[in-house]
């Protein structure tokens, strides 16, 4: 029984942080974008990732850093006292959304492993010695893609291969590279499982600052800038629909407008610098934290027992 308490008790409190903690993000995310000022589209992107997982990160926390030792700690082991009805509803919400997050990442990857061996059935390698190995599949698969998380893959059709110029095709691949290098599939599988209603207009926007983002990691000049806008012009009369954990070159949720002006003003862009903050100002607010917690630690168990106390009741 003490085991099922505590995991009751647990989970009951993991929701109780999470489901707010998600409707706060979900309303309030458009308000700290628009008073984020100007950023680099990495930036950007990197801001939308953090605040996307933000409820599932403090909700998980919490619950390992204080709830559960609290329990551990200050409940007695030899006790008849029962889970309670709130915290066993409330841990039933809880299985519930994470059952509903596994099955949902499960069925992504098995519809994008699925499509995956679709496309290699009939494909041959075109680069090996590249950061990502490229192959070539055919004519009705996606146009330029990456797939896969662990193992990731560049997919090149066909028809793409027909169509654009070496230059072209070498920006093309780069901007897949990048994807590589920002895990931007990994993180299109974290979303999976932090299920939550009402995120969507926040991953796609995060969706369209990664496309950017990679936009500009894969050109270094004007003439790059260029052959990634004509490669973007001539893929987007190509490519079908995306699995929803690839990265394709020309994303459904990106606008083409938006990438094909942006890289058409890289030489403007360029010229301007951007400022990057150092990591180490963090440090500072960081330590400060740190040592509020293990100062006040044993007062914050007892006080979190408290409340599970009141809950059980």
């Amino acid at each position: 029984m003490f085991a099922a308490r505590c995991i009751g008790i647990s989970l009951a409190v993991f929701v109780l942080l999470y489901v707010p903690l998600s409707v706060a993000i979900s309303l309030a995310w458009k308000l700290q974008w628009r008073g984020s000022g100007p950023a680099s589209a990495r930036r950007s992107a990197n801001l939308l990732f953090a605040l996307r997982l933000t409820p599932l990160a403090l909700a998980a926390i919490f619950t390992l850093l204080f709830t559960l030792p609290s329990f551990l700690l200050l409940e007695p082991r030899s006790t008849d006292e029962t889970i309670g009805t709130a915290p066993l509803l409330l841990g039933l919400c809880c299985l519930t959304l994470l059952a509903g997050g596994i099955v949902q990442t499960v069925l992504a990857q098995m519809r994008t492993s699925r499509a995956l061996m679709k496309w290699l059935a009939d494909s041959t390698i075109v680069e090996a010695g590249k950061p990502v190995p490229v192959f070539r599949t055919s004519a009705d698969a996606p146009a330029v893609t990456l797939a896969g998380v662990r193992a990731p893959k560049v997919l090149v059709s066909k028809a793409v291969l027909s169509v654009l110029t070496p230059q072209e095709l070498r920006t093309a691949l780069e901007h897949e590279v990048a994807h590589v290098r920002a895990c931007d599939n990994l993180k299109r599988l974290l979303f999976r499982l932090a299920v939550f209603p009402g995120m969507r207009e926040l991953e796609d926007a995060w969706s369209e600052q990664a496309e950017l983002a990679a936009d500009d990691a894969a050109v270094s000049s004007a003439g790059e800038a260029l052959d990634l806008a004509a490669a973007l012009i001539k893929v987007s009369r190509l490519s079908p629909l995306h699995p929803e954990l690839t990265s394709g070159l020309l994303h459904s949720s990106t606008a083409l407008s938006l990438r094909v002006r942006r890289l058409f003003a890289w030489e403007e862009r360029g010229s301007v610098p951007t400022s990057h903050p150092s990591w180490w100002c963090m440090l500072a607010p960081a330590l400060a934290v740190f040592l509020i917690v293990v100062t006040t630690y044993g007062s914050a168990l007892t006080g979190m027992h408290a409340v599970t106390e009141w809950l059980v009741r």
